[in-house]
């Protein structure tokens, strides 16, 4: 299947309609309603006509009663979907259209609202007076009305990082809280949300049902994060509540009650947590997120020189990225672990959830500067499997000796198999401290180096003899004759393994940085001192990276400038970055002398 540039293929019907914001968003909640809501495509209208008093209107979708004729008589849900800056105080576009239009459909019974806000309502009759009352939210296919949530009847969320979005923003709004105070209300949240379907014991508590009173909510959700606290203390202080008035509480809660977190794919949620944790970074010490699809070839090819039981062994391996920010490498491998658990092992869910949660608890870990990041990543760590306790807050650049006494007993030189990481880089964030430069053979004779070449030395020293070191790099460092010398100190302390040249959009519109992705092993001491001979290096240049210099998706297309869509009509990102992997997974295979992680 294809489409041409500038259009969209209707989820429900298949025509094709024009790419615009408010189309790309009803398309969103349309696509929500048959995945989440279990509604049938067939009993969806888009842009369907009705009357009301004398004018004629086109409501955005329409649902209709099961089976029924796609008459006004027969709607049953009405939505109205706006671009996501319209608010639902608007005079043309708010929140009374949609109640004109449910009002003039005699049995139409709810109606969903999605602009900036998303407002559901249910039309009731009072003394021969139809009247709206606000909901949590419109019911699921074959339900009379909104029934408590079971882990059966939660689902895995579309479009996560638009709720995410709306969310953080109502907050904001309506709580009168900076964004960084505001994120944090919401890290409650979804920590409360995580932790009651991994460990609740039968009923789920995270939910609200019309007109329940906001102070039973609360109780609910107040019980939980007591636990949270317990178990998550690196986390979250003892006196710590949640903050959020009564409205805003009853907003989140609604928004998210229908979703099950841990069964929405990792893509999924990690766009939407970094949509949040984004609007909160300042970036002054070039933080900035690596993208999912490079987090993902670079565990593809570091875990392929690994052999499987030491996988997925907790204590197998240990892993460190040193420059965390918010997980990306970490979580990127933590699914994969849970992606070959699935594939090797029989386990049943808490089975697996345990086993996932003890490798991560046992193999991962992580350091960042910002502290921000740190509370973010290990808030990632938790909605991917585990392993938060082992994301510290140090630089990672000082000397170990001036860590605090809970970083010293987690992280040691010399003490990891893989150390997989994307350091800042850059003239601005120069380290000139001669206490850290005294640390490393490369600063030896200078007065101050960027924070990426300290960064190749330091993750040698966190390195076990024979280890791998995975590392995003500018290329300046590959190229640049006055660079000569970090080049040569390389060579004489690891073996490359692989040189992934990146495209330049790879950090846009963040940074237009050309850089590679180095693979190394960290030589022995005999190696050092004998040499290892003459050996083959896999080499590539992948030209696309799934999105443009402005960061806009970037999609495959037809000799004739038509996008080209997949088997559920999705279009396919033009990235290459997945088949490096499977190239270099090949290129192994035929080798056969690369088992570096014995």
């Amino acid at each position: 299947m294809e489409v041409p540039t500038g259009k969209v293929r209707c989820y429900i019907t298949g025509k094709l309609r024009r790419d615009t914001p408010e189309e790309r968003v009803r398309q969103s909640v349309a696509k929500a309603l048959v995945e989440e809501y279990g509604y049938r495509k067939e009993d969806i209208g888009i842009e369907f006509p009705i009357k009301v008093g004398s004018s004629k209107k086109r409501v955005d979708i329409a649902v209709f009663e099961e089976g029924k004729p796609h008459t006004q008589e027969n709607i049953y849900i009405i939505v109205e979907t706006k671009k996501e800056d319209v608010k639902p105080s608007n005079k043309k576009e708010g929140v009374e259209q949609l109640k004109s239009y449910m009002a003039s459909c005699i049995n139409c019974k709810y109606g969903l609202w999605i602009g900036s806000e998303r407002i559901a309502l249910e039309k009731v009759k009072k003394l021969d007076v139809y009247d709206f009352e606000d909901i949590p939210d419109i019911p699921h296919a074959g339900e009379a009305k909104l029934i408590r949530p079971t882990r059966k009847t939660l689902k895995r969320a579309v479009n996560l990082k638009h709720v995410f979005r709306r969310i953080h923003n109502y907050i904001y709004v309506n709580q009168g809280l900076p964004k960084d105070k505001a994120f944090e209300e919401f890290l409650k949240i979804i920590f409360v949300k995580v932790y009651d379907e991994q460990w609740s014991v039968g009923n789920l508590k995270f939910y609200i049902l019309p007109n329940e009173d906001i102070s039973d909510v609360r109780k609910r959700l107040e019980d939980l994060f007591e636990r949270v606290k317990e178990n998550y203390r690196e986390i979250f202080r003892p006196h710590e509540r949640i903050e959020l008035n009564d409205r805003v509480l009853k907003y989140v809660v609604s928004e998210l009650q229908r979703f099950s977190f841990l069964d929405t794919d990792t893509d999924i949620k990690g766009e939407a947590y970094e949509e949040i944790v984004g609007a909160n970074l300042r970036g002054d010490r070039g933080e900035f997120f690596t993208p999912r699809n490079v987090c993902n070839m670079a565990v593809e090819m570091a875990f392929a020189l690994f052999p499987l039981e030491r996988l997925l062994q907790p204590g197998g391996i240990k892993i460190l990225d040193p420059a965390v920010g918010t997980g990306g490498f970490l979580i990127a491998g933590l699914n994969k672990i849970k992606q070959l658990l699935k594939e090797h092992l029989n386990l049943k869910y808490d089975e697996l959830r345990d086993r996932l949660r003890q490798i991560a608890d046992r193999n991962f870990y992580g350091i960042d500067f910002n502290p921000f990041l740190v509370k973010a990543s290990q808030m990632n760590m938790v909605m991917h499997g585990d392993g938060y306790s082992n994301i510290v807050h140090a630089n990672s650049l000082e000397n170990p000796k001036d860590w605090s006494e809970e970083v010293k007993k987690k992280i040691q030189l010399e003490s990891f198999d893989l150390v997989i990481t994307n350091p800042p880089f850059g003239s601005k964030a120069r380290i000139d401290d001669p206490e850290i430069l005294a640390q490393y053979e490369i600063a030896q004779g200078s007065t101050g180096l960027p924070p990426e070449q300290l960064f190749i030395e330091r993750c040698y020293q966190f390195l076990k003899p024979g280890g791998i070191m995975v590392i995003v790099l500018p290329d300046s460092i590959l190229s640049n004759p006055g660079l000569r010398k970090i080049r040569e100190w390389v060579l004489s302390k690891m073996q490359i393994i692989a040189s992934i040249d990146l495209p330049t959009e790879t950090f846009e519109p963040f940074t237009g940085t050309q850089t590679s992705i180095l693979i190394m092993r960290k030589k022995t001491p005999e190696e050092i001192k004998y040499g290892i001979g003459n050996y083959e290096i896999f080499m590539t240049i992948p030209q696309k990276v799934g999105h443009d210099r402005r960061g806009n998706p970037l999609y495959k297309m037809t000799p004739e400038g038509n996008v080209i869509l997949d088997e559920k009509g999705n279009p396919i990102i033009d990235d290459q970055l997945s088949t490096v992997a499977e190239l270099f997974k090949e290129w192994l295979r035929k080798t056969g002398e690369f088992s570096y992680a014995e």
